[in-house]
């Protein structure tokens, strides 16, 4: 487990108010992917739901959400082969791509203590 839902809480609420959801999508984001079955989604999902040109802004920006979610967690997230770290970690765990996901792409699984922590919080419906 990352955090407990109450720690979920506490970081949502320390990004929003160090003003650091303006005028962004980051909100979007999880409203999109917690509106999907079980949560999971793509990142070409995720960019058609909130406007992205494309899955790269998604991963960008995706990854940068949840650097800062790790941040006011104060989470080390794993690191890839090349030594990045992985921050999407911070709110999903993932399917590889395979023949058994959505169009054969990556997904996204919202972490369950986020879920709860954006219901108990009624960022999502």
């Amino acid at each position: 487990m990352i955090a407990s839902s109450e720690e979920y809480i506490e970081a949502l609420l320390k990004l929003r108010d160090s003003k650091r959801l303006r005028n962004t999508k980051f909100l979007e984001m999880l409203k999109a992917q917690y509106s999907m079955p079980n949560h999971t989604i793509t990142a070409t999902q995720l960019a058609e739901a909130v406007g992205f040109q494309n899955y790269n802004a998604t991963n960008l920006q995706y990854g940068t959400l949840g650097k800062e979610i790790a941040g006011f967690l104060s989470y080390i997230p794993p690191k890839r082969k090349n030594g990045e770290s992985i921050w999407f970690w911070v709110l999903s765990s993932g399917n590889d791509a395979s023949d058994e996901t959505m169009n054969g792409h990556y997904e996204f699984v919202m972490r369950p203590e986020l879920v709860q922590a954006l219901e108990t919080m009624k960022w999502v419906k």
